[in-house]
């Protein structure tokens, strides 16, 4: 897992300059972290921000600067050990925060669908039979194209409750930014009656990272979402991908398609 967090394209610095715009306008930006206040913290927002880079704490920083507390997010347990071989601190809070979910992928999608329980794999083969009993056509594509882009924000408006809310101009132009970035891509379910859902990923040698998505909501009733999951997954087994990583969120959809929980936590120390 150590490999799969700091190989995520959240420790990259080309998404940590993306993504500093939502510290504040007076935070001092270093590489990996920023000062605000007389204290170390994250670059970028936690809703957007899945993992953290690996911070390395110097005393030569913290006398410099006169840091008086470092408040880190999102961290996996490897990166609370490494940091808390510093002796340095007054006192110590190590808090459960969000959880990720991950699905280690098999070589064979017949293995896949064995490691699914006996309800899972059942409730999975019927979504995708009723799907396929009404939709005549459908291919999995992936794109960076400015026309798919914009199916999957227009889909995000027309979405209900805080989903609908959450593609505000602002957000539309962090993800238009973040889509130029390498290795960030646009996987979309294309059916004769077109385009049903789509999922925003970041995908490296090792496997696929799914950072958000968004469907037609006219066809909630045979599952387009799910059915791109399923069919995501198969490519990755076909190219020999290793995970699928579903990133932070504990949707029901995540675990009844095999997910595993990851449990992150929150750090905050006085010095």
């Amino acid at each position: 897992m150590e490999k799969q967090v700091l190989d995520s394209p959240f420790t990259k610095k080309e998404y940590l300059n993306l993504v500093k715009q939502f510290n504040d306008e007076h935070d001092e930006i270093f590489d990996d972290f920023a000062i605000s206040r007389k204290t170390i913290v994250n670059i970028g927002n936690r809703e957007f921000v899945d993992y953290r880079p690996t911070i390395d704490i110097k005393f030569e920083l913290l006398r410099s600067n006169a840091i008086s507390k470092i408040n880190l997010d999102s961290l996996h347990y490897f990166q609370i050990k490494k940091i808390l071989k510093n002796e340095l601190f007054k006192s110590i809070n190590i808090k459960k925060s969000d959880i990720s979910v991950n699905l280690i992928l098999p070589d064979l999608y017949e293995d896949y669908l064995q490691n699914l329980t006996k309800k899972n794999r059942h409730e999975l083969n019927r979504k995708k039979r009723k799907f396929s009993e009404q939709i005549d056509f459908f291919e999995l594509l992936e794109s960076k194209d400015t026309e798919i882009f914009d199916t999957f924000v227009s889909q995000h408006k027309k979405s209900k409750g805080d989903k609908g809310k959450f593609m505000t101009k602002d957000i539309e132009t962090y993800f238009e930014n973040l889509l130029k970035l390498e290795g960030w891509k646009i996987y979309y379910l294309k059916t004769d009656i077109g385009v049903v859902s789509t999922a925003f990923c970041y995908e490296n040698s090792n496997g696929c990272y799914l950072y958000n998505s968004s469907r037609d909501n006219k066809f909630n009733s045979i599952n387009p979402g799910i059915v791109l999951n399923d069919l995501i997954i198969q490519s990755l087994i076909q190219k020999s991908k290793f995970f699928f990583d579903f990133l932070k969120g504990t949707e029901r959809y995540k675990f009844d398609l095999g997910g595993q929980p990851i449990q992150l936590y929150d750090l905050n120390i006085k010095i």
